[in-house]
Parts: C-alpha cells; sequence; structure tokens
C-alpha cells in the first residue's frame, strides 16, 4: 500500500475547535477499507485508547499559514533546502541525499522520527518524519542504498551545501575587490573539505552510514 498523509487539518475531529498558531495536537492515523485516513484531535477531545489499532499517532504543532508569513525565514536552513531538492527526484542519487540529509536533520532536533517500516517486498525502508517548521508528514524512502551510492550522496551533498553558502557570484566578487586576487584565482572552486566539519553530514563508514532506527 502506497502511504499518502494529507495536512493536518484546521479544526478538532470531535469538537471542531479551530486550532491556533502553534498549538501542539494529536494527530492519528488508521486503514479503513484500504485507505490510510488521518484525524486531527486537541487535547481536550483526544482519547489515549484510540491508540490501538491505529496505523501511527504523533502530536504535531499547528502553524497558521498566516502567522507563519509574518516570520523570518530562519526555518529555511542550506540542510532543509538541500533535503527538499532531493526529495523532488526519484533517482537513487536523490533518493541518497535525501536519506542523509534526514539523518541530519533528525541529529538537529528539525526532524522528529514517527515511524520506520519495511514494504511488503521487503526492499524498501520507509521512514516518515514531522517537520518542525512545515505542515504534514514527510515520507523519505531507503530502497537498500549500497555504501558506494550513500558515499556518493554524502559528496554530492556537501558540494551542494557548499553552493549554497557559497555562491560563485559572491566568490568572484570578493575575488575581484582582492588586490591579491588573480584572473585564475576567480575561478578556483571553494575548498569544501572542512564542509563535514561545519554541516555534521556523517561519513559513511560502518554503521554511521545507516543509521537506522528499529520499530
Amino acid at each position: 500500500m502506497e502511504i499518502k498523509i494529507g495536512k493536518n487539518a484546521k479544526k478538532c475531529f470531535v469538537c471542531e475547535t479551530p486550532f491556533v498558531h502553534e498549538q501542539v495536537f494529536t494527530s492519528r492515523t488508521r486503514i479503513e477499507d484500504g485507505v490510510l485516513l488521518r484525524e486531527d484531535y486537541c487535547e481536550q477531545c483526544w482519547d489515549a485508547n484510540w491508540s490501538e489499532g491505529a496505523f501511527c499517532v504523533w502530536r504535531p504543532m499547528y502553524r497558521d499559514p498566516e502567522v507563519e508569513q509574518q516570520e523570518p525565514p530562519e526555518a529555511y536552513s542550506p540542510m532543509r533546502q538541500v533535503f527538499y531538492e532531493a526529495l523532488e527526484s526519484e533517482d537513487r542519487a536523490s533518493l541518497a541525499r535525501a536519506y542523509l540529509a534526514a539523518q541530519l536533520l533528525k541529529r538537529q532536533r528539525v526532524f522528529r522520527l514517527i515511524k520506520e517500516s519495511d514494504e511488503s517486498d521487503g526492499e524498501t525502508r520507509i521512514a516518515l518524519y514531522v517537520d518542525k517548521h512545515a505542515d504534514g508528514l514527510i515520507e523519505v524512502r531507503d530502497p537498500n542504498l549500497s555504501y558506494a551510492e550513500l558515499e556518493a550522496g554524502r559528496t554530492a551533498l556537501l558540494e551542494r551545501l557548499a553552493e549554497i553558502e557559497n555562491p560563485e557570484d559572491e566568490q568572484e566578487t570578493e575575488a575581484s575587490d582582492s588586490p591579491q586576487a588573480s584572473d585564475d584565482d576567480a575561478g578556483v572552486e571553494p575548498d569544501t573539505s572542512d564542509s563535514e566539519q561545519d554541516t555534521g553530514v556523517p561519513q559513511t563508514h560502518g554503521e554511521a552510514a545507516t543509521e537506522n532506527v528499529t520499530t
């Protein structure tokens, strides 16, 4: 069954009281007639017994889009940008970048792991995350990525982070303004050797490559 979980409702499933910005509520998904349904409850209406038989239960925070527009864009970090760029593609190289970025965002407590499971064929592991700066659940797939694919994904992730954090036009401007810069220096690519230390991108050696969380 393909997992497709929609955005949260704007009001409680039981009392229909509208949620307010940054209100914590309870979300429950359940399968009915082969369809995955989502229901959102305020704290007053939620009954813990409803967790039994649910596909998954979590406690997100309601984000009012109108209030979000008034807030500074602090949530859009380079790592989140790289993750969502990679998530738009289905090729294995992009899946590797998205998988590694999700692991890092989880370490930074930007993402919270809700559920992790295998598909029926046993070849793809699916992790469901909550992004505290966005609405809804995020599905991250690991189609049994190899060590080489993870290592290539780590390298591509670092390179993309360097591109975002050090745009080429800014580098060329700084080089041209520097009295010691030559024409050859302006075309030198930035040294990304320290990027791993700054961003916390994990090495793909041994168990550190996957950091899977078992259910």
